[in-house]
């Protein structure tokens, strides 16, 4: 049933989709939707950090305005064009693949194309997402457009909950991430320091940067070094500012300087190309710090730094540091990643 959430006070039914967000900061993902003033409400808690809502404008005219003003706490977004029961077991996959047509008439077959599924709840499936992609892409790539799972132009998002399945075909840059529900995985290589360094490649991936191919990077609260590790893996001449040690496999490294200290009592010499920070502390004291880093970067130095925040009131906490970053960088984005914890990547230059 298409577009089955009746409207209220209005001719035409209202757009339905599903955004994701971090389940502990579901109350800041919904106000922050509230106020592009679409009538969005949340209808259905699917799973934690992940709702049903409506709202009143279009699927294209919601998703405009969420490119136009990016959201800090929602991480991904996609419509729903379609709902299809479902009875748990393995005849889903011929039902979906029945009531599939439907929604490909919304598909762009001029464009790549990916399948995202997700299977929410904890209930045993009797199939895979895998068997799901598989399933549904073979039916897809008969109406001629190509598969590209690894970077598509669209994104034909699955979101099955027990009982039901909700289908919808979007473009990908609309949707906020190019993952199923913004939940972006990486492998985890042997050489890994720390689960911090997926937090630096989210970033990196997101917000669409990278860092320069030679230069000096500053790596604040660098220990145990994760973030370190991928700029000298990237070529750059690092000083990792950290009390603490960094782990054993980057010493010696010709490109390392570790500075024992705090970064108030470094003595330090610009300029820096990249200023990382990581650091342990109060978003607004970290963000009052990189006020001071600043005269350390070169013009046009990139920076990317999480913020801190507390489990009440994160999102005026977020608001307060990031203004006073804006007094002495350029705020590219900020936004809660999937590998943050209770924090928020935001992207400078200087």
């Amino acid at each position: 049933m298409r577009n089955s959430i009746p409207a209220t006070g209005y001719n035409r039914p209202m757009t339905q989709f599903i955004y994701t967000c971090a389940p502990e900061s579901e109350i800041e993902a919904r106000d922050e939707l509230k106020a592009l003033e679409t009538g969005i409400e949340a209808v259905r808690r699917l799973a934690p950090g992940v709702f049903l809502a409506r709202c009143e404008p279009s699927w294209k005219e919601l998703a405009a305005r969420l490119v136009h003003r990016p959201p800090v706490w929602t991480r991904h977004v996609n419509p729903v064009s379609l709902r299809l029961p479902l009875r748990g077991d393995a005849g889903d996959l011929a039902a979906l693949e029945a009531a599939l047509p439907s929604v490909l008439m919304d598909l762009d077959t001029g464009l790549s194309f990916s399948i995202q599924t997700r299977l929410l709840g904890e209930s045993r499936w009797a199939y895979s997402r895998f068997d799901v992609n598989e399933r549904l892409a073979a039916v897809a790539a008969g109406w001629g457009a190509a598969l590209d799972v690894r970077a598509p132009d669209q994104a034909l998002s699955v979101v099955c909950i027990p009982g039901e399945a909700f289908l919808g075909i979007s473009l990908a840059a609309h949707n906020l991430s190019s993952w199923a529900g913004g939940e972006i995985r990486y492998r985890k290589e042997p050489e890994r320091i720390s689960r911090a360094e997926f937090k630096l490649l989210e970033a990196l991936e997101t917000f669409r940067v990278d860092f320069p191919k030679s230069g000096r990077a500053l790596d604040l609260g660098a220990s145990p070094g994760g973030w370190t590790r991928l700029l000298l893996e990237h070529g750059l001449e690092v000083t990792a500012v950290d009390p603490a040690e960094l782990d054993p496999r980057l010493s010696g490294h010709p490109g390392l300087r570790h500075i024992r200290a705090r970064f108030e009592d470094a003595r330090l010499s610009g300029p820096f190309d990249v200023v990382l920070n990581d650091m342990r502390l109060d978003a607004r004291d970290s963000a009052r710090l990189m006020a001071d880093a600043v005269s350390l970067a070169a013009p046009g130095a990139l920076s990317v730094m999480t913020l801190k925040l507390p489990e009440n009131r994160k999102a005026l906490t977020a608001e307060a540091a990031l203004r006073i970053l804006a007094r002495d960088w350029n705020v590219l984005a900020a936004r809660q990643l999937f590998h943050n914890r209770n924090e928020v990547t935001v992207v400078l230059r200087r």
